[in-house]
């Protein structure tokens, strides 16, 4: 239908007017891009990857959305979030965060390290907390010294995000860097602030001299 093709391109002030309660932003720009900057509050879910996949495990459908996207891909972004069912999208930010940034509005940055800085950190920070956000087969299967499993799918649940120190300096690593940025801006948006991501996840991080490994002995 027309009103399918008629999607909205939202100015600034009728991007803030349309967030509500329930409205959920989220950046399909790239992971790398997303740390380096983004409009607080927003979820990355860079479309790259299994992007699909990890929309439906953690956006609801019937959430009011808001997309921010990299400039011209903006209407195909939005038919592929309407072809995975999601119904509700109120528009997208005309001109992208580039915009926003030139307009002088608030945004909020996610810390990248490497896992070199890491194991450098880990003698020295008695409140780091390290954060594996794989699938508990991968943690099982190996993983940093120490660290505590969050499984990205259950981090929407707010039971797991209680668990988390909010005193604690969160070091968040994945697999390979794309769901430990989706990771770090849930747990931005639920008002963490202490969190960096190592880029490259757990393939940069196990060949890294001085980062000590854990293989759980088979059961």
């Amino acid at each position: 239908s027309t009103l399918l093709l008629y999607m909205q391109a939202l100015n600034i002030s009728e991007f803030e007017q349309a967030i509500k309660e329930d409205t959920i932003i989220i950046d399909t720009r790239a992971a790398t891009t997303f740390t380096l900057g983004f409009i607080p509050g927003s979820i990355s879910i860079g479309h790259n990857g299994k992007w699909s996949e990890w929309a439906e495990q953690l956006i609801p459908k019937d959430k009011h959305i808001l997309l921010v996207t990299p400039q011209d891909v903006e209407v195909e972004t939005v038919n592929a979030w309407k072809a995975l069912g999601y119904k509700s999208i109120d528009g997208y930010l005309q001109g992208g965060y580039e915009h926003w940034q030139e307009a002088g509005k608030p945004i909020d940055m996610i810390i990248d390290i490497t896992a070199d800085e890491l194991a450098l950190d880990i003698p020295f920070d008695e409140k780091l907390s390290i954060i594996d956000v794989r699938t508990e087969e991968e943690f099982d299967a190996a993983h940093v010294k120490d660290a505590e499993n969050f499984p990205l799918a259950a981090l929407t649940d707010t039971f797991q995000i209680a668990q988390l120190d909010e005193e604690a300096n969160m070091y968040v690593y994945c697999g390979g860097g794309y769901r430990s940025v989706i990771a770090c801006s849930i747990m931005k948006k639920e008002g963490f602030h202490n969190v960096r991501n190592i880029l490259g996840g757990f393939a940069a991080i196990k060949d890294t001299p001085n980062l000590a490994i854990e293989v759980p002995k088979k059961k």
